[in-house]
């Protein structure tokens, strides 16, 4: 089971540095784990459609007088970080916490922040070489070693995004031009 210490402590392994047992550790490592975790994992999660990090809501509308020329105005869930998709697909726009739209009612799936708890295994992989990617100038200020982890990261990201998307059912492609013109 994943958590954001153990995630980060063996990307400082990686890079040939200490573990660690907190984020309030003495040594730069431990700085670097407090310091970039966060938007290193936020990032991660927002990058790519990943099945464990979507959810799905139909949001509640509010009361108050809508934006411009909106006519609806609804409330935004509190874990999100980034909206990916409506129901029904509508123009939208967000301001602070709120979608206005002229929808009546609006679905949304959208990105949030999952407890490190339930992470895969492929995506807890990717996290530390992406960990390890951002720590190793700040620790080691050794470049090629950045370097080398982004790459590895890279790789790894290919591996989860392949094993994640055994999630959901292949789209099957609607439109066979050529067999249209015959």
């Amino acid at each position: 089971m994943a958590t954001d210490i153990s995630m980060s402590s063996n990307a400082l392994l990686l890079i040939g540095h200490e573990t660690i047992n907190s984020f309030t550790d003495a040594g730069a490592g431990a700085r670097a784990a407090a310091n970039l975790y966060d938007t290193v994992y936020e990032d991660a999660i927002t990058s790519y459609p990943w099945r464990f990090a979507i959810g799905k809501v139909t949001l509640s509308q509010l009361a108050a007088d809508p934006l411009n020329e909106w006519s609806n105005a609804f409330q935004l869930p509190g874990d999100l970080l980034l909206t990916y998709r409506t129901y029904p697909r509508s123009t939208f726009e967000i301001y602070e916490d709120k979608l206005y739209t002229d929808q009546e009612t609006v679905e949304i799936d959208y990105w949030f922040k999952p407890a490190e708890t339930t992470l895969p295994p492929y995506f807890v992989k990717l996290m530390q070489y992406l960990l390890a990617a951002e720590f190793a100038i700040s620790v080691t200020d050794n470049r090629t070693l950045a370097e080398s982890m982004l790459n590895m990261a890279d790789r790894q990201r290919l591996v989860a995004m392949n094993r994640d998307s055994q999630g959901r059912t292949n789209n099957a492609i609607e439109s066979a031009p050529f067999i249209e013109v015959r």
